[in-house]
């Protein structure tokens, strides 16, 4: 596998241009975005976005989509966003333009120019057939950021960890230009607007999706992961410059996205490393996470994650689905949203799937996996092939309307849960035609004129084949079962990389 750097411009702006590049979050096998893009990869191409343009995005707010994910079944939340189309795939020409791209490629070898500091969170792009790019993701983290953790307790003796808060929605965007030309020249008045600086093209479409705003990145696309490593990458540079300044030289960090683990052999040397770190990421508009920074010098400890530790300690091996699904809700309670848990989730799933044995307590079953989904919606896709699965075994119709109706009320209780209702539709749609969803890509799922994206800015051309583009594959939607097949669980078991936090 490669890096995204290590593409060449054309390799680059192809696996851009992919759906799986476009959103990196799970919806149901019915969404596809990929004639899109390709059709408007075609019509921008050799031309400008403001060709295109009619009024400026800037003046309207809904210019992308945004799927509130709860967080936490209360009252945290999460925004991915649905990039609007058109200025997507206008912004992969832009980056991927060949000069530009070449600019990028340098800078990106400037920020690992000191082998003390290593970022492994760079878009992954798998040479495997067999392994798709988010497998070679996963990978990479286990590889990479686990297993070297442990590995370096063979040279130092403390661990200190921490993290950025909410940084995607922090990232003050005048910081990517800065990333790529230098600050002091990207500052400098004559080069504030110049849209030929690749940096400042970049800033420049962030606010047009963005009603303007310069503070935060849209989450959920593989594009802004990579642009968020443009600003974390230009830290981890300023990071080495000040240290050779304190003559601070033995240490070793790695970096995962916003994620940092710096190794010492002198707690004072750790803590000097991680004020310089505050102090530059402050002028990024970003600051540290207090409550997830903690130092060790249990190295081997620290370098797995609390909720591996937990279910390696406390798993407890069992026949019987509901004992096993308990272990899950409690491994739910103290580490919710954890990759373990989606891990074993999609283990119970499996065992499921193999099973012949009919469950006497369908009830029971069904309502433990409703209360994980419910607490923990990273788990929802897989918690909804595990429903489908179960409620297959129920024979009475109306018995499964009951009980889907009761899973949705359950679900209808959660603030900020545009996504639970998407993968909801996904369960009811083949049992219950009558529940009535009011999230938009819901509603785009049963009548294809809902509009997703704003694009009343752009001239008809585009605009028409933005609106008539399907984006719902309507064949699949009527060859869906109620079971979700094993082809979509497949699709949702390795879609999936290390989940930014």
């Amino acid at each position: 596998m490669k890096s995204i750097i290590e593409l060449s411009a054309v390799k680059a702006k192809e696996y851009l241009l992919k759906q799986e590049s476009y959103i990196n979050f799970d919806l149901p096998v019915y969404f596809s975005f990929q004639d899109l893009l390709n059709l408007l990869d075609k019509k921008l191409s050799g031309k400008k976005l403001s060709d295109f343009r009619i009024s400026n995005p800037r003046d309207y707010d809904d210019v992308n989509y945004c799927i509130i994910n709860n967080k936490d079944g209360k009252y945290a939340w999460r925004p991915y966003q649905l990039i609007n189309p058109a200025i997507y795939v206008s912004l992969v020409h832009c980056i991927t333009e060949k000069n530009n791209w070449s600019l990028i490629q340098k800078r990106f070898r400037d920020f690992q120019h000191n082998d003390k500091i290593e970022c492994h969170s760079l878009p992954m792009i798998s040479e495997d057939e067999e392994k798709t790019n988010k497998e070679s993701q996963i990978f990479t983290w286990w590889q990479m950021i686990e297993q070297k953790s442990i590995t370096l307790s063979l040279d130092y003796r403390y661990c200190l960890q921490t993290d950025i808060t909410d940084c995607y929605g922090s990232i003050y965007t005048h910081s990517i230009p800065w990333s790529i030309h230098t600050k002091a020249e990207a500052k400098k008045t004559e080069n504030r607007t110049k849209l030929s600086l690749i940096g400042v093209n970049i800033d420049s479409h962030l606010q047009d999706m963005s009603f303007g705003q310069t503070n935060g990145i849209p989450q959920g696309s593989t594009l802004m992961d990579f642009i968020a490593e443009m600003v974390l990458g230009y830290v981890d540079e300023l990071i080495s410059t000040k240290l050779i300044e304190l003559d601070i030289k033995d240490y070793h960090i790695l970096r995962y996205r916003d994620d940092y683990r710096i190794f010492t052999n002198n707690p004072f040397e750790a803590e000097q490393i991680t004020k310089v770190l505050s102090e530059l990421l402050f002028d990024m508009g970003l600051k540290l996470n207090a409550s997830k920074t903690e130092a060790s010098d249990n190295i081997i400890k620290s370098a797995i994650k609390p909720d591996k530790r937990y279910w390696i300690t406390n798993k407890r091996i069992t026949e019987n689905k509901q004992k096993w699904l308990i272990q899950l809700y409690l491994l739910s309670e103290d580490f919710p949203n954890s990759g373990t848990l989606e891990t074993q989730m999609k283990e119970f799933l499996d065992v499921l799937k193999m099973s012949e044995r009919e469950d006497p307590n369908i009830e029971s079953l069904v309502s433990l996996v409703t209360e994980i989904a419910v607490r923990n919606p990273r788990v929802v896709p897989t918690s909804v092939a595990i429903l489908s699965l179960l409620i297959r075994q129920i024979k009475d119709t109306t018995v499964k309307k009951l009980i889907i109706k009761r899973i949705y009320g359950k679900f209808q209780q959660i603030p900020n849960s545009s996504y639970l209702k998407v993968w909801l539709q996904r369960l009811s749609i083949k049992i219950d035609e009558t529940i009535i969803y009011d999230e938009l890509l819901c509603k785009k799922v049963v009548n294809k004129d809902v509009r997703i994206w704003n694009v009343d800015w752009t001239n008809k051309s585009l605009r028409e084949l933005i609106i008539k583009t399907p984006i719902i594959l309507s064949s699949k939607v009527k060859t869906l079962r109620a079971v979700v097949s094993k082809n979509e669980i497949n699709r949702m078991a390795t879609r999936r990389a290390y989940d930014y936090e």
